[in-house]
């Protein structure tokens, strides 16, 4: 940045709550309407008084005020599409209207990255653009040793927000054509939700194999996952963005030597078979992913995907992944060393 100015990012703006989307109505709207003109008056106001050169604007809704801070300030903005939100999980605005403000958005920014990169190209492909670069959302900080599972039963861990769409009832549904698998979920999510999922578990007569463990602070997380023998990862296509995302919680589980028990969804899938991370369920057949369990937790299975996850974990790093974002940020501000577009 320049001297006296700064890189500003714009934090992700009030995103809908997980059950705002199925009662979509005019009084949710109205809400929604509040919180983001709120926000937007609230960034408009820092970049004000901080006078930005960038304006790191994650996701499409901090776009607007984004845009508004660069007329006032001619700061620079990168839009970093976390995600595609036009076709995310529980969606509750109008599709075209998200899409042509998309494909506004992404010839209007200076930049543009996502995180994945099947995200990278729906959007090449939709909005007829380059191909924009993909940074992976990798944690900071050194990857836990290869000590093995811990003594006890096999036990799949779950790491993230709870919510459908995840994998979560398909795993409770196996567990009774996977003997003696445990399973620990591990993150926040709404009260009746995570009931629904213990009802499950008493439903299927696997409740003592079931522990809702509750959420832990975000730099616990590989701790958390630690000493599981399986992290499940078990992204249901429900949306277009579920389809191609490259989820955290992949980065997560190998940061913590834990092999990966992956959906077929193709850039998650391709990435654990690519690098011998873990096992891919055939389908989404409850039959095909308590046989993936069961390899998964196969003790030669461990063995090979246990070292391929540390050899992983030594190359997929976040300090790869912010030189490519360094990189882009040079080549907005028109500056030297990027190789990146």
């Amino acid at each position: 940045p320049d001297a006296g100015r700064a890189t500003a990012r714009s934090a992700s703006a009030p995103a809908p709550g997980i059950a705002d989307a199925p009662g979509w109505t005019a009084r949710a709207a109205a809400r929604r309407t509040v919180r983001a003109t709120a926000y937007a008056r609230g960034a408009v106001a820092v970049a004000r008084a901080w006078w930005p050169t960038v304006v790191h604007a994650n996701d499409h809704n901090t776009m607007w005020p984004a845009l508004a801070i660069r007329r006032i300030t001619g700061a620079r903005v990168l839009y970093d599409s976390h995600e595609l939100w036009a076709d995310r999980n529980g969606r509750p605005e109008w599709r075209p209207g998200l899409l042509a403000s998309e494909a506004a958005f992404v010839r209007a920014a200076d930049g543009l990255i996502t995180a994945s990169p099947g995200y990278s190209r729906a959007l090449a492909e939709r909005h007829r653009i380059p191909t924009p670069p993909a940074v992976r959302n990798i944690p900071v900080g050194d990857a836990v040793p290869s000590t093995g599972p811990r003594p006890g039963p096999p036990e799949v861990v779950y790491v993230g927000g709870l919510m459908r769409g995840r994998g979560l009832e398909l795993t409770i549904d196996a567990l009774p054509l996977a003997p003696g698998v445990r399973f620990r979920i591990v993150g926040p999510g709404p009260a009746a939700y995570a009931a629904a999922l213990e009802d499950r578990a008493r439903a299927r007569g696997v409740a003592d194999r079931v522990v809702l463990a509750g959420a832990v602070p975000p730099g616990e997380v590989v701790a958390a996952a630690a000493g599981a023998t399986l992290g499940l990862a078990l992204i249901e296509p429900i949306c277009r963005s579920y389809e191609l995302t490259l989820p955290n919680k992949l980065f997560e589980y190998v940061r913590a030597a834990v092999p990966v028990l992956s959906s077929p969804v193709p850039v998650l899938a391709g990435v654990v078979r690519e690098h011998g991370l873990g096992v891919v369920s055939a389908s989404l057949d409850v039959a095909d992913v308590a046989a993936a369990i069961r390899a998964g937790v196969d003790p030669a299975a461990q063995e090979r995907m246990r070292s391929a996850t540390t050899a992983y974990a030594a190359t997929a790093t976040w300090d790869a992944e912010a030189e490519v974002l360094a990189g882009v940020y040079r080549s907005i501000l028109g500056r030297p060393g990027s190789s990146a577009s």
